[in-house]
């Protein structure tokens, strides 16, 4: 017989001899507590109060569960974004000539644009009227 049993009130309801066979296996076992006096219902079946012990139920702690569920979330995210930053300075550092080739080549014909216009730098603005 298990030791860690609580009592537990039910409601039954059905035929009589099927409540007649829980009342008498819960008797057999030693978990009927107390039953009350059986009612008939319209249907013909029968109801009645019991109460049998039974395994106490683990609670499943549902703070605990979400506390941790967003823990190990943020982790992972902060982990994810640790990475993503540690593969792109890698990648910087792969290619940093040809990012510094592409900055300089950009500022060379930026220069010689601003050269070679008098005052407008080749993008055609509204107050100079070149097209």
């Amino acid at each position: 017989m298990t030791t860690n049993l609580q009592p537990v009130d039910h409601h039954l309801a059905g035929p009589a001899d099927q409540l007649g066979n829980v009342l008498r296996s819960a008797h057999t076992r030693g978990h009927l507590v107390r039953y009350g006096r059986p009612s008939r219902l319209a249907d013909g079946r029968y109801a009645i109060d019991v109460t049998l012990l039974e395994p106490r139920r683990h609670r499943i702690r549902w703070r605990l569960v979400l506390k941790v569920a967003a823990i190990v979330a943020g982790v992972t995210a902060l982990a994810g974004l640790g990475w993503g930053v540690w593969l792109l300075v890698q990648w910087v550092i792969a290619h940093w000539m040809v990012i510094v080739g592409t900055v300089v080549l950009v500022l060379v014909v930026a220069g010689l644009m601003a050269a070679k216009s008098d005052g407008c730098a080749g993008l055609h603005c509204r107050g100079c009227g070149r097209r």
